[in-house]
């Protein structure tokens, strides 16, 4: 266990500026062993299927537990759901991080982490994540760092996802950097994608070997604010979605054979890596005129399902 990184304000450390609040955070290589594990997690271990996928939890498990053990909070790591005010959870390529406030903070609404290993990025991706006045600035930077600022921002992302306590409704372009060149700043999110309880952000972005790391912090408003009104409802119909149109695409995009597509694919088996997920989950979007949200995506495992997501659309 490589443990634990400790950051404040916005020096080179992992917290967030807001309010100079600190974050402490836990990453790890090493798996919990599984005799280790409380009642209730060795029962939610045992219903996961695959080395690999139980290899990664347990690693998880490890980060989570040192973390709860430092800030001294209950160990049993299943009592914990996220978005969480106080934590927060990561993991990828057989490493975790988990990320907490060091003392609880009543303006604190949400705790976000995210960790990516080293990797080429696709540019194609960007339009996922980044809104235009971002993915200007990312085309403006000299190509041999963009990549990595490429990763950066994705990590970000994804940290101020996390930290939104109203993120099920929203997905990664919803926030706003206010300075995408920025380690450490500021960021909004979207005033119509969510109820405005904890649209401001802090985040602190830096390097951890060869890995990007972010941790986010949302806010309290000092005062309720008003929700927008939203534009009338425009409905409209579209064709019926079938398995065999999103696995056609699906192979063209990923360049896999399509009958070896079938609804129980898991998409993990398809792409490992993350960028080439958010570029198919982009494509089928753009295809199909669909919508679906972050959270949406994360709870879609196989092809089948992630047909029956498309095809739902209105």
């Amino acid at each position: 266990m490589n443990g634990p990184v400790t950051g404040q304000g916005a020096g080179p450390g992992v917290g967030p500026p807001r309010g100079g609040r600190t974050v402490l955070a836990v990453w790890t290589r090493r798996p919990l062993h599984p005799a280790a594990l409380t009642r209730r997690e060795s029962a939610r271990f045992a219903a996961l299927t695959g080395r690999v996928r139980r290899e990664q939890w347990l690693i998880a498990r490890h980060a989570l537990r040192t973390l709860l053990g430092i800030l001294g909070l209950p160990a049993d790591t299943t009592a914990y759901a996220f978005p969480h005010r106080r934590l927060s959870l990561s993991h990828v390529g057989g490493a975790a991080v988990a990320a907490g406030l060091a003392v609880p903070d009543a303006r604190v609404a949400g705790v976000g982490v995210d960790l990516e290993t080293a990797r080429e990025a696709r540019a194609g991706t960007a339009r996922f994540f980044l809104g235009d006045r971002e993915r200007s600035w990312l085309e403006s930077v000299p190509e041999p760092i963009r990549a990595g600022e490429h990763v950066r921002l994705w990590t970000v992302k994804e940290a101020l996802f996390k930290a939104d306590p109203d993120n099920r409704h929203t997905v990664l372009r919803d926030y706003t950097t206010d300075d995408p060149a920025a380690g450490s700043g500021s960021a909004h999110r979207r005033a119509t994608a969510a109820p405005p309880h904890a649209a401001a952000f802090g985040y602190t972005a830096v390097r951890l070997g060869d890995a990007r790391l972010a941790v986010a912090v949302s806010s309290v408003p000092p005062l309720p604010v008003p929700r927008p009104s939203l534009p009338p409802v425009r409905t409209v119909t579209v064709p019926s979605v079938t398995f065999d149109d999103v696995a056609h695409r699906i192979s063209a995009t990923l360049s896999v054979p399509v009958d070896t597509l079938t609804p129980e694919t898991r998409l993990r088996d398809l792409a490992a890596d993350s960028f080439l997920l958010v570029e198919m989950a982009v494509d089928l979007q753009e295809e199909f005129d669909a919508l679906f949200t972050q959270a949406d995506l994360r709870e879609v495992t196989t092809l089948g399902q992630l047909a029956g997501l498309v095809g739902a659309q209105p």
